[in-house]
C-alpha cells in the first residue's frame, strides 16, 4: 500500500502543491494580521487573546484546505475517471480496491497534513511575532501553544475527512467543477460563523457536527470503491 501511495505521489507530482500550500498559508495569515493590526485602532474591536486571534485563522484555514482537498481528489480520482485513464489503470495486475484506496489515502493524508501543518506554522509564527507586533492583548506562552496541539490534530483529521464528501457529488457526473463547487458550499456551511455582536456561533464549534460529517466523508470514500471490482468504469 505504501508503495502504491508513493507511486501515486510521483505520478501526480504532488510536490507541486507545496507552492499552493505556502501561498494559502501566507494569504490567510497576512489577511488576519491586517485585520488584527487595523482593529488595534478601535479598542472595542481589538483582539483580546491568542484564542481570539487564532479563531479566524482556523476558520479560513478549514475552508481553504477543504477546497484544496477537493482539488486533490479531482486530480487523483475524478479526472482519471472522466478521461478514462482509470480504465487503463484497472488493467494492471493490481486490485481495483487497493488502487482506489491508495488514491483516497493520499488525498486524505495530504489534506489533513497540510491543514495541520498550516495552522501549527501560523500558531508558531504568532508566538514569535506577538512580542513585537502586539497582534492581540496579552501574551502567549509556549505551554499555551503546546496545549493547542491536540485540538489542532483533531481539527485536521476531521476536516480532512469532511473534504472527502465532495467525492460523492463529483463521481456522479465525473465532474471536477462539481467536486470543487460542492467543497466550497460544504466548507462554508461547516465553518461559517454567526455573531450577534457579542457571542459567536459556528457549526464547527459543536463537536458532534463535524464528527458526523467526518464519518460521512469516510463512508462516502468507502462506498466509492466497495463494489469497484464488479462495476464497469463508465
Amino acid at each position: 500500500m505504501i508503495h502504491l501511495i508513493k507511486l501515486e505521489w510521483r505520478k501526480h507530482q504532488m510536490w507541486r502543491y507545496f507552492t499552493s500550500f505556502f501561498f494559502c498559508v501566507i494569504s490567510i495569515y497576512g489577511f488576519v494580521v491586517l485585520i488584527s493590526l487595523d482593529s488595534k485602532n478601535d479598542i472595542d474591536a481589538a483582539m483580546g487573546s491568542f484564542h481570539e486571534f487564532m479563531t479566524p485563522v482556523i476558520i479560513f484555514s478549514n475552508i481553504t484546505f477543504i477546497i484544496f482537498g477537493s482539488v486533490i481528489l479531482s486530480r487523483l480520482i475524478i479526472s482519471e475517471f472522466r478521461t478514462k485513464t482509470m480504465e487503463v489503470l484497472f488493467t494492471y495486475p493490481i486490485k481495483r480496491k487497493k488502487l482506489l484506496f491508495a488514491k483516497l489515502t493520499l488525498a486524505y493524508l495530504f489534506t489533513a497534513g497540510s491543514l495541520f501543518a498550516g495552522i501549527w506554522f501560523m500558531q508558531l509564527i504568532t508566538y514569535f511575532l506577538q512580542p513585537s507586533l502586539g497582534l492581540f492583548e496579552g501574551t502567549v506562552s509556549f505551554q499555551e501553544l503546546v496545549a493547542t496541539f491536540p485540538k489542532t490534530v483533531t481539527n485536521a483529521l476531521m476536516m480532512g475527512a469532511i473534504a472527502l464528501i465532495p467525492l460523492f457529488f463529483g463521481m456522479r457526473k465525473k465532474s471536477t467543477a462539481t467536486t470543487i463547487t460542492s467543497a466550497v458550499i460544504i466548507s462554508f456551511l461547516v465553518n461559517a460563523t454567526v455573531s450577534d455582536g457579542g457571542a459567536t456561533f459556528s457549526l464547527a464549534d459543536v463537536v458532534i457536527i463535524p464528527l458526523i460529517l467526518a464519518l460521512l466523508g469516510i463512508s462516502i470514500a468507502y462506498l466509492s470503491f466497495r463494489n469497484i471490482n464488479v462495476k464497469d468504469v463508465k
